[in-house]
């Protein structure tokens, strides 16, 4: 029976860390998506190990090591050269143009109420929308898995509750994704009879704005022309630990939008 080498009993507890942390992090609203991060960290130091472990006599382990940490490596360094846009994109002063309307783009719907997301959206746009009585609001988002009613009637129902007039605020259902939510939304713009080269403001959360950017470019829609009103969690460790992941999912969104062309809104 081979001796476990020190590095391969290492790699094995932080893999078995790592499993614990996920399987823990797992049923916790909000930090989801790092309990996969944490499971496939998981398998990647596995098969590190099972590799390091055939690689004394087996050649073509000795190279798949050799690859497997290299890939590791480009990865991480494509990882930060993402999150560092994201952050860089998250961070601005408030815009003091006048906008023809106010986009805000749907997030997750708990049955008729909406997420922990989605009404700190809808915050940020009643703030914005105080001075603004004249503006017309556009909701876009559209009913998705689990959700009783879509995610344009549940920002509807969330603003008029507080006191925005039903008349001014404009429906769309049918976007599922950050990209449809500006096809759509435009092409209601269009239908609606705005002007859709004046500056717009669009709500959303700060960590989303890079990939806003992107995809505007990508559809050949002007950048300058929105004026971000960007939504942040609460203060406390677990709204702190739901905002570090959803900064590094938004990467991966970016990546998976840059590599594949998938708008990935998770």
């Amino acid at each position: 029976m081979k001796k476990i080498k020190p590095l391969q009993r290492v790699l094995w507890t932080i893999a078995a860390v790592f499993a614990v942390l996920a399987a823990a992090l797992r049923p916790i609203a909000g930090l989801r998506f790092a309990a996969a991060l944490l499971w496939a960290a998981c398998l990647g130091l596995a098969v590190y190990a099972l590799l390091d472990a055939a690689s004394a006599d087996r050649a073509w382990a000795k190279w798949c090591k050799r690859a497997l940490l290299a890939l590791a490596c480009l990865g991480f360094a494509f990882f930060c050269c993402l999150e560092a846009w994201v952050i860089a994109g998250a961070r601005g002063g408030r815009d003091t143009r006048d906008v023809s309307c106010v986009l805000i783009l749907g997030a997750g719907v708990d049955g008729t109420r909406p997420s922990l997301t989605l009404a700190r959206r809808l915050d940020a746009a009643l703030a914005y929308l105080a001075d603004k009585p004249d503006v017309p609001v556009i909701v876009s988002g559209c009913q998705g898995k689990g959700e009783a009613i879509s995610e344009a009637e549940c920002m509807a129902r969330y603003l008029t509750e507080r006191g925005v007039d039903e008349t001014r605020i404009w429906r769309e259902p049918e976007a599922t994704s950050t990209r449809t939510n500006f096809l759509c939304s435009f092409a209601l713009m269009r239908e609606r009879g705005l002007d859709t080269t004046a500056p717009y403001a669009v709500v959303s959360s700060d960590f989303h704005f890079t990939r806003v950017g992107y995809i505007l470019g990508d559809l050949g829609l002007a950048r300058e022309q929105i004026v971000p009103v960007r939504s942040t969690l609460p203060r406390g460790a677990y709204y702190a630990a739901i905002t570090a992941v959803s900064y590094v999912r938004e990467a991966f969104a970016l990546a998976n939008e840059m590599l594949l062309g998938v708008d990935w809104d998770l």
